[in-house]
């Protein structure tokens, strides 16, 4: 019911947690949570933007800091809504709830921490990226109850398959989504 994707910086873990969500909304599957894009910026090098996969809403969850600062910061308020957002959406039910970072206010013991909890209690798998650093903070986090999946198509699938074999029912994806 709850696993994450160890990964590190530079590697595709959006363009692969945006297919898996895009997939299965193509197939008529209810999708919570949110996926991250990055977009250029001429003060911080790059915003990093979040997608509600149910309304497709977007917003930044960094702000600017301006031309003088080192990078950008991530924004409370932002995380903060993004966060009473999915607990709504959690709470209307989800095939699954994918959380793309699990990051320095979870480890922290703050940020979507609460959101994954109640998808939990609710039964709603759970599918959440982890950034090499926050992997001791997220170990403490599930106490050895999530799967470690590797950062790969056919292992996301193999294992939505198992939790529920209606949730992946001859899913195999392309990058637009589309099934073949």
């Amino acid at each position: 019911m709850l696993a994450a994707i160890a990964f590190h910086p530079k590697d595709p873990i959006d363009d692969l947690l945006t297919a898996i969500a895009e997939g299965m909304l193509a197939n008529g599957k209810s999708v919570a949570g949110y996926v991250q894009k990055r977009r250029r910026d001429a003060d911080c090098g790059t915003l990093v933007y979040v997608r509600n996969l149910r309304s497709g809403d977007e917003m930044p969850i960094t702000k600017n800091r301006g031309a003088m600062a080192k990078g950008c910061k991530l924004d409370g308020d932002a995380l903060s809504t993004l966060s009473e957002q999915l607990s709504q959406d959690v709470e209307t039910g989800a095939d699954l709830l994918i959380v793309a970072r699990f990051g320095r206010s979870e480890a922290d013991g703050r940020g979507l921490r609460d959101v994954i909890s109640r998808a939990m209690e609710l039964e709603i798998p759970v599918l959440v990226g982890v950034r090499d650093e926050y992997l001791p903070a997220w170990d403490d986090f599930h106490g050895g109850i999530a799967d470690s999946l590797p950062l790969n198509e056919k292992a996301l699938l193999a294992w939505l398959a198992d939790l529920a074999p209606k949730t992946t029912h001859d899913l195999a994806l392309d990058p637009t989504g589309a099934s073949t």
